[in-house]
């Protein structure tokens, strides 16, 4: 299980890659040269075993945070 973060409303503000205890989410350039907050779903757990994600209890726009499986379920890529 990992989280995700949807760009479309995710306003950058890096609060949740300080809080990650995996250090699976950073900053990175897309090939438009925009900077996105992403989390590296081979790392992320989803902070089991320890309550809620923390990125996603920390974040200003917490719909923005979702776990991975489902967010690619709604859009249809499984």
């Amino acid at each position: 299980m990992a989280m995700t973060i949807i760009d479309e409303i995710c306003f950058q503000c890096n609060a949740c890659i300080f809080v990650c205890p995996r250090e699976a989410i950073s900053e990175v350039t897309n090939a438009k040269g925009q900077i996105l907050v992403m989390i590296d779903t081979s790392i992320c757990t989803e902070c089991e075993g320890e309550g809620d994600p923390k990125c996603r209890s920390e974040c200003p726009v917490p719909e923005c945070i979702v776990s991975a499986t489902t967010y690619i379920s709604a859009i249809g890529f499984c």
